[in-house]
């Protein structure tokens, strides 16, 4: 069987690498550098603990483990940083969310520490922790990754079982036909079996062609890079409204909630990069920042609902959809469970709240809702 894969991110090489382990030729599509799309602008926390439910929850806590698991069968390892994640909020609200958020992962047997502000800072010495927060909530499995390293190298991975080929053009269009799909690209097409897009956010134009409506929308966000020569830090900190990281021996990468229509202007990104500096400054008590600080514009693919969207298109028997907000921690595992599928022709369970369908489910059926 021979597949094609549109996207080489994260999502898309993942999907390669587990299709040439199903023993299936796969051509893997993209125009652009491995992971420089979503991937390479990700923040790239590896998190479970964004579950708004304790199904989601409990999809991302296997999608976390199994992420480790394969990074140890591939040699990957030292792409993951599992150094722990430190939450907290002074606000009574959030901060109600979080401590449910933490009996939540709890329940599913995550391990959850909950720590006064000393003890967080017996942890991470250069943090200041503004604002005496009620408490602080680690997770000691989490971490990062070294996201585009990772998507390349497994790539590589993929690439070095003779049976995934990395195509680099551009796909234009997709046509399915009674035996087969032809992927068009920007150079000539390919008559393949079966298709999977994974390209995020340039989903909805191959959507377009295939008479589908829009599935994903395309949030913008800034992640800020700033020059940083104080005492490591070692955990990804969320406090409050911002969250930063390490992200090498000398910088910090720091994210903020995005706004979809206000970062399109140029000036509110700057303002809003600037606010960013301001807000992790207050949070070390050793700034020792520099004056480099680079503004990095991101497009991050986001479903309806906020969930992933995986499986066979609605009305196409040999087109599959696969993306998702958190690509970063889903994917390996959600490659894992559809080309499962797509290679045993069975439906896997831990899939079915996903499915394409509950967009535009068939009269009288109603799509499987995480619990």
């Amino acid at each position: 069987m021979l597949v094609a894969v549109v996207g080489a991110g994260i999502m898309g090489a993942s999907l390669a690498l587990h299709f040439a382990g199903n023993e299936m030729t796969v051509l893997l599509f993209d125009g652009a550098a491995a992971g420089s799309g979503a991937t390479g602008s990700s923040f790239a926390c590896l998190n479970f603990f964004a579950g708004a439910t304790s199904g989601y929850m409990q999809f991302s806590s296997e999608a976390l483990d199994y992420h480790v698991e394969l990074a140890r069968q591939i040699g990957l390892v030292d792409t993951i940083r599992a150094t722990g994640t430190l939450r907290w909020s002074t606000d009574s609200i959030q901060n109600k969310k979080l401590l449910q958020a933490g009996s939540m992962a709890e329940g599913l047997g995550r391990t959850v520490e909950y720590l006064s502000r000393n003890d967080a800072l017996n942890l991470e010495p250069n943090l200041s922790i503004v604002g005496c927060p009620e408490v602080i909530l680690r997770a000691p499995q989490e971490g990062w990754l070294d996201s585009v390293h990772f998507t390349k190298r497994t790539i590589d991975a993929a690439v070095a079982t003779g049976l995934a080929h990395r195509v680099r053009e551009k796909c234009t269009r997709i046509e399915p036909l009674k035996q087969g799909v032809v992927v068009w690209t920007n150079r000539t097409c390919y008559l393949v079996d079966a298709v999977v897009l994974a390209s995020g956010v340039g989903i909805n134009s191959l959507l377009d062609d295939l008479a589908c409506e829009p599935l994903v929308d395309e949030l913008r966000d800034v992640l800020t890079l700033i020059q940083y020569f104080g005492p490591p830090i070692e955990h990804v900190v969320f406090a409050n409204h911002i969250h930063f990281r390490a992200n090498g021996p000398s910088s910090l990468i720091v994210g903020n909630a995005y706004d979809p229509v206000g970062l399109r202007d140029s000036d509110v990104a700057v303002k809003a990069v600037r606010e960013n500096v301001s807000l992790v400054r207050g949070e070390l008590k050793d700034p020792s920042v520099g004056e480099s600080i680079t503004a990095q514009k991101g497009t991050r693919p986001v479903p309806k609902d906020g969930y992933p969207i995986v499986g066979r298109l609605p009305g196409q028997e040999r087109i599959f959809i696969a993306v998702t907000p958190s690509g970063v921690t889903l994917a390996p595992y959600i490659p894992l469970l559809l080309t499962t599928e797509i290679a045993n022709e069975t439906s896997c369970e831990a899939l079915g709240a996903f499915r394409p369908e509950r967009f535009n489910p068939p009269i009288g059926n109603s799509p499987p809702r995480l619990q």
